[in-house]
């Protein structure tokens, strides 16, 4: 195929900021994220300070970076989720974006590298979330001169960027040098707000950039979108194999191809995005079981020699954005069931049932950085560690964990060009489509009956998800059609109609998890709907539950966890799992989303 042809555009589209008001078991943690971080003026301004003080990274060309764009970003997705009736949130982000200006030294930079130690490490990666911060601020911008006044300083932190990057025979620096690590991938990752400033300000010279940096392909010694375009490989075999980072490139992929209207790349993406669902998607969604790095994780997850930290938040928070992009690209129903098993599951387990530490100078750490899969506590480690003054820390996962909440809310309806509203998450509220108001009742995912009313005296059509791994999908009230893995139901004015959707508990081997031949059979995940169950525990030695998966099975709410099941043991007895994000909160207790049945 021609890398030079063709037109590309969204299958979806995203709905406008306050057009969700949901309240179910998501909910509360887009809620506590909000309060305890979100809201922190404080902390905003330790973030803001860092890049008063250039050179603050250079010692040990650290990330420090990367955490006020990064918070910045999730916080504006945030804020586009639900109405904000006291403004409270959009304050304390204008008032932290305004700061932020007055952090732009006189060359243009924002960086807490010096100028003598720049572009090394992971500067160029938290210019990147400078940019992206400022982006995503933008869009809910209310101040037109403010407006003015951040497109000015993006547009002079870019220019700064291009002058110093480029070609080696223009005698500048090559971008994926520009970094200690993973051979430029982390590096390269600044093609998506490149893109995205060249959609906002139609500056050539920024598309040229971005041209620039898909030469490259991801890093210096492979072109991972070539790689990808082929199909051929592994993509924990690509020549660097870190997940978020590389994930993060493709997006920007993603950006490229709808503007240049390149299908090459457009289908390099999805067969990307495709590879990484069947090879390194994990029982609750989220990706790579060595740290943050691919490893066939759809096999390893039940490999016993794999006993790293695994199930990076900044990941899942990365993967569920990408399934986003990926459903608007191709208005695929499975990277919609994929994203769903990662919010109920990889994302709600991420909050911290306490958020506060005593330890750290006042500033809480709500977030778990890791998630176990086989009898292990919850990894106590901050990922991305590094101070932000002398008494206190912060961390990658914690930074980017607001924009995970929010994805479960941005992603659970969309519209296609035309007009037909898509529903993909069964939240219990309201959807708001121009004048058309979707409202569901349901407790979901406890069980499977969704109540739908309409509202708003337009016609027209609403395209319900079939989760693929229902067993029966029924509509009754009004008549439907189901193609492509949505049930379309038309309406004239209003309807109102019932939702029945095939939950009960499944008993996953490991064979079914994974794309490749495994002799694993000691293991079993016990699944309800999106949701996984575990076994809690405080033993030393991992336990071995001969599971009954023909005996009957009760689901009810839990006395300490949001739910609780009830399974059967060969022997007639019964042991209660609990969902996987309320197991392994307390301290000194084990966490087994795999359930080992024999030795």
């Amino acid at each position: 195929m021609d890398k030079n042809g063709g037109t590309t555009r969204d299958r979806r589209f995203t709905l406008p900021a306050g057009a969700f008001d949901f309240d179910d078991i998501l909910s509360p943690a887009a809620g506590k994220i909000r309060a305890v971080q979100l809201l922190d003026r404080e902390l905003w301004k330790k973030l803001t300070a860092l890049f008063g003080n250039p050179g603050v990274d250079d010692a040990d060309h650290g990330w420090r970076c990367e955490y006020w764009g990064k918070m910045m970003r999730g916080a504006c997705f945030l804020y586009r989720c639900s109405p904000d009736p006291d403004d409270e949130l959009y304050a304390v982000l204008e008032e932290t974006v305004r700061d932020m200006l007055t952090k732009q030294d006189a060359l243009g930079r924002f960086s807490t590298y010096s100028v003598d130690c720049e572009f090394r490490g992971w500067d160029i990666w938290g210019r990147k979330y400078i940019l992206l911060g400022m982006l995503y601020f933008l869009e809910i911008c209310r101040d037109g001169a403010l407006a003015d006044a951040i497109t000015a300083a993006l547009i002079r932190h870019a220019d700064y960027i291009l002058s110093k990057i480029g070609r080696a025979e223009e005698g500048k620096l090559v971008l994926p040098t520009c970094t200690d690590h993973w051979d430029g991938l982390n590096s390269c990752s600044i093609l998506e707000p490149f893109v995205l400033l060249y959609n906002l300000t139609g500056e050539k010279r920024y598309l040229d950039f971005s041209e620039y940096i898909v030469s490259f392909g991801g890093t210096l010694h492979e072109n991972l979108f070539d790689t990808a375009y082929r199909d051929e490989k592994e993509v924990c075999r690509y020549y660097a194999n870190k997940a978020y980072e590389m994930i993060s490139c493709f997006d920007g992929l993603a950006e490229y191809a709808k503007v240049t209207g390149n299908e090459y790349y457009r289908e390099a993406v999805i067969r990307f995005g495709r590879r990484v669902l069947r090879e390194e998607a994990t029982v609750i969604g989220c990706l790579g079981c060595r740290f943050e790095q691919f490893d066939h994780a759809s096999l390893t997850q039940t490999d016993e020699t794999v006993v790293s930290a695994m199930q990076e938040t900044c990941v899942t928070v990365t993967w569920m954005k990408f399934l986003w992009q990926l459903w608007r690209m191709t208005g695929d129903r499975a990277f919609m069931d994929a994203l769903e098993v990662s919010a109920y599951n990889a994302m709600a387990a991420a909050m911290k049932k306490d958020p506060f530490d005593p330890e750290n100078g006042g500033v809480p750490l709500p977030i778990h950085s890791y998630n176990p899969l086989r009898h292990a506590i919850r990894y106590k480690e901050i990922g991305g560690r590094k101070n932000i003054n002398d008494r206190s820390v912060y961390g990658c996962c914690v930074c980017i964990s607001s924009a995970g909440f929010a994805l479960d809310t941005l992603a659970a309806a969309g519209t296609g060009a035309d007009g037909t509203l898509y529903i993909n998450l069964y939240r219990n509220g309201s959807v708001r489509s121009g004048e058309t108001v979707v409202t569901v009742k349901t407790d979901y995912p406890a069980s499977g009956t969704v109540n739908v009313t309409v509202t708003g005296g337009k016609s027209g059509k609403i395209a319900l998800r079939v989760p693929g791994w229902a067993s029966f999908f029924t509509v009754t009230g009004v008549p439907c059609e189901e193609k492509d893995g949505y049930a379309f139901v038309s309406f004239s004015g209003s309807a109102a109609f019932t939702v029945e959707i095939g939950l009960g508990v499944r008993f996953v081997t490991p064979a079914e998890a994974t794309d490749l031949p495994t002799t694993v059979d000691c293991y079993r995940a016990v699944v309800w709907g999106p949701l996984v169950f575990a076994l809690e525990e405080t033993g030393d030695a991992e336990p071995v539950l001969p599971l009954d998966e023909t005996a009957p099975v009760f689901l009810e709410k839990g006395k300490e966890s949001v739910y609780a099941l009830s399974v059967g043991l060969k022997d007639g007895k019964c042991v209660t799992l609990v969902d996987y994000p309320s197991a392994g909160q307390d301290e000194g207790k084990k966490v087994c989303a795999w359930i080992r049945t024999s030795r």
